[in-house]
């Protein structure tokens, strides 16, 4: 299995998304705002999703909030010899050799995922640390090699919690060589209290749920083309990692805002479990003439979003790459030419999500 080395961190500790890749839900603070620049643009790649008048499960609430133990740990354990051995290991590393010698079990990353929440809330640890050369046990690391190599038989609960633990520390130590100043928001721009505001507004105007009990986080980062303040706010069950080991159902919400304005620039419901519906070119035919299509769109966008500006043209977008991920996007023009993108779930007719690009906005 070959990973880049921008990857190595994602590889080990998520899955389906990555732990830190979004939204550093589990170890806020942890990793430096400029490392997660790349990743809050609302590429959409946590899954697909749908909305079916409550037959998913909404939330899945603790009875309280946890607080990650990690960081306070990592600071008191880590020596500046083994955040060394952590620089010498990625610096060294070859983009193009295999990370592991398998690939892990579905029923591993189940286990794996539990743990980690174990991991990060509740203290767990391995007894022993992530062996750093072959010959010393079944699952190590050859630091000279950059290569995991896995047991031929499934992973114990102190292996993966070594594997956990290893990657933690890897995070740590990088986030403390970079003592870049990551980019923050500015005096006239709006601070993250009222972005995690407006954007939990969005998800309950747009989808009708409340998300105050869910675990929410913001991210401050310049957009990739337009280099512009946005946040990017991500709200989810407590210890959703937990609740993905069980096979449960539960959705998550990301929002994305500009943040001089605090105009939302997107909002998306995520349901990893959600199978999507691939849509035949004969397919896209028949929804091409169907007009309920564009008429769900309206709908939304007139009486859930509250858009009160003349519609100018509505019309389906004839891209392919929405083919494939079972989606029909609905491009809406207002009269001042903004723009409306709703992306609808095929067969279902069900939200996705709502992109909006104010008139003028630079491509």
């Amino acid at each position: 299995m070959k990973l880049k080395h921008s990857l190595v961190t994602a590889a080990v500790v998520a899955v389906s998304g990555g732990l830190l890749a979004l939204s550093a839900v589990i170890v806020p603070g942890m990793v430096n705002s400029t490392a997660l620049a790349n990743h809050v643009q609302m590429e959409k790649l946590q899954g697909t999703v749908s909305l079916t008048n409550g037959k998913v499960p909404v939330l899945k609430v603790e009875a309280a909030a946890p607080v990650s133990t990690v960081e306070e740990y990592l600071k008191q354990k880590m020596t500046q010899q083994e955040m060394q051995q952590i620089y010498t290991y990625i610096d060294n590393l070859n983009e193009e050799a295999s990370m592991f010698n398998r690939e892990m079990s579905e029923a591993e990353v189940n286990r794996r995922l539990a743990l980690n929440d174990q991991y990060v809330y509740e203290g767990v640890r391995p007894k022993a640390l992530l062996p750093l050369r072959a010959g010393v046990a079944d699952f190590y690391l050859d630091l000279e090699k950059g290569a995991f190599t896995l047991p031929g038989r499934d992973m114990t609960d102190e292996e993966l919690l070594q594997l956990i633990d290893w990657s933690y520390r890897e995070m740590y130590a990088l986030n403390q060589r970079n003592t870049e100043q990551p980019p923050g928001p500015g005096a006239k721009d709006i601070q993250q209290a009222e972005a995690i505001k407006l954007a939990a507004a969005s998800v309950k105007k747009l989808f009708n749920v409340d998300i105050s009990k869910l675990d929410s986080h913001a991210n401050y980062s310049l957009g990739w083309t337009t280099k512009q303040g946005q946040w990017f706010v991500d709200f989810r069950p407590y210890k959703s990692d937990t609740l993905r080991s069980k096979g449960e159902q539960f959705l998550s919400y990301n929002v994305l805002l500009d943040a001089k304005t605090g105009v939302v620039l997107d909002t998306t419901v995520v349901d990893l479990s959600y199978k999507r519906t691939a849509i035949s070119a004969a397919a896209m035919e028949k929804v091409k003439k169907d007009a309920s299509w564009i008429a769900a769109a309206k709908q939304i966008v007139t009486q859930k979003q509250g858009e009160t500006r003349k519609i100018a043209s509505a019309k389906i977008n004839g891209d392919s790459s929405y083919l494939k991920r079972g989606l029909v996007s609905v491009l809406i023009k207002l009269a001042d030419g903004s723009t409306y993108n709703a992306e609808l779930r095929y067969p279902e007719k069900t939200l996705r999500c709502l992109m909006y690009e104010a008139a003028g906005t630079a491509k």
